[in-house]
């Protein structure tokens, strides 16, 4: 936050939003899966779901960075490749309930999707910043942020592959999954943060 008059009239300015919006749907979560009380009761059959709620976290989450990355970029083709992949992103997002309850299932190929997409736009931005002479690079916070988003998704994808299967089959997750989600948590948010104590100057608007 002591970084935020550098970009607070930026496109980056929604990010500490993003990261509160984060901890609170993380937050609401754990509440609905563990007390009754906190119950998202569509109906008797949806009683105790909270699947929907990380569904509508991850739809906005990726327009977000799509988002992001397309406004910094300055390739008119590369801006042009992410927002016909962030029309495909919301084309599966309106098909994917159509095969998976919305409701009791966990919509993987909208995650698939839109991680595949936003690794495709952070691998864009940082070839871009190539052919510029990757120019002040240490202190680009987008080039942290796109980092962490990078390497994450990029080890997180596999773990969700794993759980689909399991999830086909029946079979239970092994513990060593949620160690190494957790690690490629730490990992990004790390990046987050030296991203931002990096920032010098004013981010561009």
């Amino acid at each position: 936050m002591m970084r935020y008059p550098k970009y607070f009239d930026t496109s980056l300015k929604y990010f500490p939003i993003l990261i509160l919006y984060t901890l609170l749907n993380e937050l609401l979560g754990v509440l609905i899966y563990k007390f009754d009380t906190f119950s998202l009761e569509f109906n008797n059959m949806y009683s105790d779901n909270y699947i929907v709620i990380y569904t509508i976290y991850n739809i906005l989450f990726f327009l977000y960075f799509f988002y992001l990355f397309r406004f910094y970029i300055t390739n008119e083709a590369f801006k042009k490749l992410i927002k016909y992949g962030s029309m495909f992103f919301l084309a599966t997002c309106l098909i994917n309930p159509v095969f998976q309850n919305l409701y009791t299932q966990y919509q993987y190929f909208i995650f698939f999707s839109g991680a595949l997409l936003l690794i495709m736009s952070v691998l864009l931005y940082i070839k871009e910043q190539k052919e510029n002479g990757f120019q002040n690079l240490k202190n680009n916070v987008l080039f942290w942020i796109g980092l962490g988003l990078l390497l994450y998704h990029v080890g997180y994808i596999p773990i969700k592959v794993i759980r689909f299967q399991n999830e086909l089959t029946g079979q239970t997750e092994i513990s060593t999954l949620r160690t190494i989600h957790f690690m490629l948590l730490v990992f990004m948010y790390t990046c987050f943060i030296i991203g931002f104590l990096r920032l010098k100057k004013r981010l561009p608007r």
